[in-house]
């Protein structure tokens, strides 16, 4: 249960902090300042999903964009079941480098560690004789940005063609492909300096930089109208005789309607800008991290095995949310009254969630520990997935990433993935003769590819948006933009050569 806690408390704080800045009056001042970029729900979801998404992403991972971003579309009028199914699918290519790199650095290099030698020594050795992990992590990295300078500039555009298809009025994807030329643009304003940053300096910032890159370049193109059709698109039947605020049921403030909001658009996006600055800090700064990482709860040895579980008290997001709307109280002069009010609607919207991951967590850790067991049997997951690289070794391209969403779905994380299937992927590679860092590439995109469907990520996307126990239907519109995602990835490898 212990392992719940982290994504139960990064929920929470995403509620909490949405319904402080809600009752406060700062959500009305967030959301005028968006329709003043652009009235236009598609550029709306580009620029919060993808590239301010992207930026969480880079800083936290952890699920933390889709629960940040999806309750602020809702709030500016876009129904609940679209917005969470956007913010999924936006949380994807910015997954490699997500939390300042662990699914690579972390993740893959704990997958390829074998009785403590790593399984890419002869790899990192080619690189130069002072070469370490991280050297060869970049080159893993340069592989799925790379494929993501095709596949990842996709996702703009087609997170506009899942909201005008299937939540708009008239469900016409050709509404979503009006601004191909803007989702386009702004799919490679985050691609491109990803890349860049990657080659020059490694896999812990491409989403932190890129994502900010990016946003410098498509918001003031956005305010210009540059690449967009002249009449904005905001149609959607859900919304029919509804306050946007109230659409979720989420808190509308006293000054809702009021015309002039009550704060500046500084301090509104105060609270996030002290969130995003606390995660990178404690991410990047040792001495901190050390110390927020010293406050930890443990439980070593479960049931007698080598297995443990824990919970990283401070160093998790939720702490960081916990503080930023402490921070908001005093900014925004709350009346302890609302404050409170903001606590307690949090802490009830919670069970549901609670319900879910509590039983739904323990389930995953069971299979993935599986493989602790007197009987010498390997755990179920690699089970699985060596019987695919068995029957499906000639079309590895496409099966390396499903084997990603697979691990991804199942244990919530594409680091998780990455430490359960890259072994794995690596041996298939050489058995096959494949270019190891592309399979591994391939891998790292699957995995973020179920970033997007994966249990406890719809569940926080559902929950911030008051759609808990409609966890299904999210899933059936993000999973096949996931598979479709690994099997175009799998066929630029193909043609870039794998062998």
């Amino acid at each position: 249960m212990l392992d719940a806690i982290t994504p139960l408390t990064i929920i929470f704080g995403a509620i909490f902090l949405l319904k402080t800045l809600a009752a406060s009056g700062a959500m009305d001042t967030i959301r005028a300042g968006f329709t003043n970029i652009s009235a236009d729900a598609r550029v709306q979801v580009i620029i919060i999903c993808w590239l301010f998404g992207s930026f969480i992403e880079g800083s936290a991972g952890f699920g933390t964009p889709a629960a940040i971003g999806a309750p602020l579309l809702v709030l500016l009028g876009i129904p609940p079941l679209a917005a969470a199914c956007v913010a999924l699918i936006a949380d994807s290519t910015s997954v490699s480098f997500g939390a300042i790199g662990l699914p690579v650095l972390f993740g893959m290099d704990k997958g390829l560690d074998a009785g403590g030698v790593s399984m890419a020594a002869q790899q990192i050795a080619a690189l130069g004789s002072d070469a370490v992990f991280a050297d060869y992590a970049q080159l893993i990295a340069k592989h799925m940005i790379t494929i993501d300078l095709f596949v990842g500039t996709l996702i703009p555009l087609t997170m506009v063609c899942v909201l005008t298809g299937f939540f708009g009025r008239k469900k016409s994807f050709a509404e979503g492909l009006q601004i191909w030329k803007f989702a386009l643009f702004a799919g490679l304003a985050f691609t491109i300096p990803a890349w860049l940053i990657n080659f020059f300096a490694g896999p812990e910032f491409p989403s932190v930089i890129g994502a900010l890159i990016g946003m410098a370049i498509v918001i003031p193109a956005a305010k210009k109208g540059l690449l967009l059709p002249a009449q904005p698109w905001n149609d959607f039947a859900e919304n029919d005789g509804k306050a946007a605020s109230a659409t979720a049921g989420q808190p509308q403030s006293a000054g809702a309607a009021a015309a002039k909001p009550q704060f500046s658009q500084a301090a509104a996006w105060t609270p996030y800008l002290v969130m995003a600055a606390l995660l990178v800090l404690s991410r990047v700064v040792e001495p901190l991290k050390s110390f927020l990482l010293s406050f930890n709860l443990s439980w070593p040895g479960l049931l007698g095995t080598e297995l443990g579980s824990g919970f990283k008290t401070l160093y998790a997001p939720g702490a960081f949310f916990v503080a930023v709307c402490i921070l908001g109280f005093f900014i925004f002069k709350m009346k302890p009254k609302a404050f409170t009010g903001a606590f307690t609607d949090s802490c009830k919207s919670m069970i549901p969630t609670i319900i879910s991951l509590g039983a739904s967590v323990p389930m995953v850790k069971i299979f993935l520990n599986s493989g602790a067991n007197d009987a010498g049997l390997m755990s179920m997951p690699k089970a699985l997935a060596e019987m695919l690289a068995s029957t499906m070794g000639a079309v590895w391209e496409w099966t390396a990433p499903v084997v990603g969403i697979f691990g991804a779905f199942l244990s919530g994380s594409a680091t998780f993935s990455n430490m359960m299937f890259s072994g794995l992927q690596y041996s298939v590679a050489d058995n096959l003769g494949m270019n190891h860092a592309l399979v591994l590439g391939l891998q790292g995109i699957g995995a973020n590819a179920g970033n997007m469907m994966c249990v406890m990520n719809v569940v926080a996307a559902a929950t911030v948006v008051g759609m808990a126990g409609r966890e299904s239907e999210i899933i059936r519109k993000t999973m096949p933009v996931a598979l479709a995602y690994a099997m175009v990835a799998g066929t630029i490898a193909f043609f870039w050569g794998g062998y």
